[in-house]
């Protein structure tokens, strides 16, 4: 994952704020600054199976330069009368929650270009 952040062209910075890994559980929490003076906070607990990888829970929280929510995704389950709960999409504010397939950093940082 940290070899797609280096290799993104709007990327001008990214914090570790923690990585773990046992075994086949792991997790990152990673604060994304971009060249437009976006910021995302990016977390992924996930787990290694036969199959690959699942996620287990994520959150992406994107803002402005000014701090200001653009949008954040997330599978939080406190939203239960979305359709696609857990997974959900703030736009904007807080209360305004959109249903939302699962993603993963992979898919938000294409997202972005």
């Amino acid at each position: 994952m940290r070899s797609l952040i280096d290799k993104h062209p709007h990327i001008t910075q990214i914090v570790v704020a923690r990585e773990e890994a046992d075994y086949h559980i792991g997790l990152f929490r990673y604060r994304i600054q971009f060249r437009n003076g976006n910021l995302l906070e990016a977390f992924e607990r996930f787990e290694s199976t036969p199959s690959g990888i699942a996620v287990l829970k994520y959150s992406f929280h994107l803002q402005d330069a000014s701090g200001a929510l653009i949008m954040r995704w997330d599978n939080a389950p406190h939203h239960p009368t979305v359709p696609s709960f857990p997974d959900h999409l703030h736009q904007g504010s807080e209360d305004n929650v959109l249903p939302n397939s699962p993603v993963t950093l992979r898919d938000i940082l294409t997202l972005l270009g």
